[in-house]
């Protein structure tokens, strides 16, 4: 009989529901199709007892952080879940989780966090060099605030030794997948998933999900200036000349502003920003692929087709087919 895995899983008041009870229902999905105690489940709170999400619905907390710290061993997973902005900031100062995390990275077997639980993690100072993923919305500001970690924007999982994070909400579902293939094999992950009719693997990362690759406003307005541009004629030739003379800078203080203020090189930044209007047109016409990879600055589908595939993981037909609604404007050729 195979000895169950402890999981502790960390919520707070604020915290997202979906953080916690995705993964849960997937480790505990594996317990009962595998007829078998596979992972001994808790959760835990800065005190026991009922917890309030930014749903309004309550949890009860099995243990406060203060027991569980005497608890966490080398079998065990620390499970942080995200949560609203206020709930976070006042979790992020409460004592008793800073020692639960500093314990779970000392005796831990793995350490996991779902969505803007990666804040807690990154936190801990313990990260220095590892790669991981948050919610898209977040990222930005959780490389800001922790330069020494390699945040992955697109990423909807990432393991990274024994940390795991994964993007927002129910991308935990997906990380709590891959923990259950590397315990117990694909093939118990997969029923799992056929269970809860999810993918095992869901297909691209979640640049597909965001809103704007490209953030639209940036502290620098010359920047701000030039995605604007870009935005309203995405079909320019943007050489580097171009946006130097849009910028009315040289071509090192545009390479610069754009590395230091969105963490891309201008060519990327044009790429994007194109993607950007692409994945409008993609999901508010019906207008043909080929015309909207000239309308948005690609040219020809084949270029468009690649920069998806290369940014999104997924092809333009395939985005279109999962977000476009079907009250889309008529085809224009």
């Amino acid at each position: 009989m195979t000895q169950p895995q402890s999981l502790f899983c960390l919520i707070f008041p604020g915290f997202q529901i979906l953080d916690l009870t995705g993964p849960l229902a997937m480790f505990a999905a594996a317990n009962r199709l595998s007829g078998q105690s596979l992972y001994a489940l808790r959760t835990v709170a800065p005190e026991a007892g009922p917890v309030l999400s930014s749903a309004g619905l309550i949890v009860q907390a099995d243990l406060s952080a203060a027991d569980a710290i005497h608890r966490i061993g080398v079998d065990a997973t620390l499970l942080v879940a995200g949560g609203e902005e206020a709930g976070m900031r006042a979790a992020l100062r409460d004592d008793s989780l800073k020692g639960l995390v500093s314990a779970a990275f000392d005796r831990a077997d793995r350490l996991a966090s779902v969505c803007s639980g990666s804040f807690f993690l990154a936190a801990s100072g313990r990260l220095t060099g590892c790669r991981i993923t948050t919610h898209w919305q977040s990222a930005g500001r959780l490389q800001r605030l922790h330069p020494d970690v390699e945040v992955d924007a697109d990423a909807i999982h990432v393991r990274d030794g024994r940390v795991w994070t994964s993007a927002g909400v129910t991308a935990g579902i997906d990380l709590a997948l891959a923990m259950i293939e590397a315990d117990h094999g694909r093939q118990l992950a997969l029923d799992v998933a056929r269970q809860n009719v999810v993918q095992r693997v869901r297909a691209g990362g979640q640049g597909q999900y965001a809103a704007d690759l490209v953030d639209p406003t940036c502290d620098d307005d010359r920047l701000t200036r030039l995605a604007q541009a870009i935005r309203a004629k995405p079909d320019r030739d943007w050489s580097v000349e171009t946006m130097c003379e849009v910028m009315a800078v040289s071509p090192r203080t545009l390479s610069r502003l754009c590395r230091s203020e969105a963490g891309l090189s201008p060519a990327v930044l044009v790429e994007r920003v194109r993607l950007d209007a692409a994945r409008h047109l993609l999901v508010s016409t019906r207008r043909r692929i080929d015309a909207i990879a000239r309308q948005s600055g690609f040219g020809t589908h084949q270029r468009m087709d690649r920069s998806f595939m290369r940014r999104l993981g997924v092809s333009p037909r395939d985005f279109r087919a999962r977000f476009a609604s079907p009250l889309t404007e008529e085809t224009v050729s």
